[in-house]
């Protein structure tokens, strides 16, 4: 059994693959907290909030040190303001459009993320990659619905549609700015450099949620609940397997691996959220995923290297 651990912990790949089954029931805690119990950015800073506690609790209960450098605690100040856009832009995506579409459109980071690559961790693009951006482009028109009269765009839905798509430009931004930091600064214990990051978040949160008055404590024990579920299974246990892996992995797998979280989230709406989607939506959705598969491969030899 310990020797399975280990093994788990590390191998970069399977513990990333643990993150993103992890983060994928995200929306889902979201959805079922919705915005009649408690307001999008209450929901991020108690995820935030919860999470770091979580992460900082637990290395303290380890005998960890929990301070950092300031260089180090620097960079965790800005990964924090990044997912404070993210989960700002995000939760307002799950409510207005439904957790597996916000999901999906998140995720189009992998073709920002791998973008980002190119120009700034050197990593190269091949045609495979810009026919399946364009494959992706014509998948999410027909998953937003353009092409299906059965679809009602009401200014709740388009703003939905939007605050995804901005999730997806400040997701890239997020995990393209852990695996720099990895790379370039090292994150020595990323259960503390994770703890940090989400109280920094946790805090802009707070400072958003003041600014716009809303309700700010959970109304009943189930939404406590459902929150502390959410700052534990994600915030803390998703994120610090993800950033523990993406220092070690190239930038375009790391975003493909990820591709399980949309992939999965569009399953838990349907099962869990009885969430519908039309025939074309449902085709729509499988060609953005299957794009964002290939897009994320993009035929290219880089990864064979990192793997050795």
């Amino acid at each position: 059994m310990q020797a399975s651990g280990n093994r788990f912990s590390s191998n970069p790949l399977l513990t990333l693959i643990f993150g993103a089954v992890c983060v994928s029931f995200a929306p889902v805690f979201v959805k079922l907290i919705g915005d009649v119990r408690l307001g999008p950015t209450a929901i991020g800073f108690w995820r935030t909030l919860f999470g770091g506690v979580a992460l900082l609790t637990f290395a303290i209960v380890c005998g960890r040190s929990v301070l950092i450098s300031r260089r180090l605690l620097g960079f965790s100040l800005l990964a924090g303001f990044i997912f404070f856009l993210d989960l700002f832009f995000w939760h307002r995506s799950i409510i207005f459009s439904g957790a597996g579409m916000a999901t999906v459109l998140a995720n189009m980071q992998v073709f920002i993320i791998a973008t980002l690559g190119f120009f700034l961790l050197k990593e190269r693009l091949s045609v495979h990659f810009f026919a399946s951006a364009l494959a992706a482009v014509v998948g999410l028109v027909a998953l937003v619905g353009l092409f299906s009269e059965e679809v009602i765009f009401s200014s709740r839905y388009i703003s939905g549609i939007g605050f995804g798509l901005a999730t997806a430009l400040v997701y890239a931004h997020y995990l393209i700015t852990l695996k720099w930091c990895g790379q370039k600064v090292g994150i020595p214990d990323v259960v503390v450099f994770m703890g940090w990051t989400s109280l920094f978040s946790a805090l802009f949160l707070g400072v958003a949620l003041l600014i716009e008055q809303e309700r700010f404590f959970p109304p009943d024990a189930e939404t406590l609940g459902l929150l502390v579920a959410l700052g534990v299974v994600v915030q803390a246990t998703a994120w610090w397997a993800i950033t523990r892996s993406l220092s070690r992995i190239n930038a375009s797998r790391a975003g493909l691996v990820l591709l399980l979280q949309p992939t999965l989230a569009v399953i838990w709406g349907v099962v869990l959220l009885s969430e519908k989607l039309t025939l074309l939506q449902t085709i729509g959705a499988a060609v953005t995923l299957t794009a964002m598969y290939f897009g994320g491969m993009r035929g290219n030899n880089s990864d064979r290297k990192d793997s050795r």
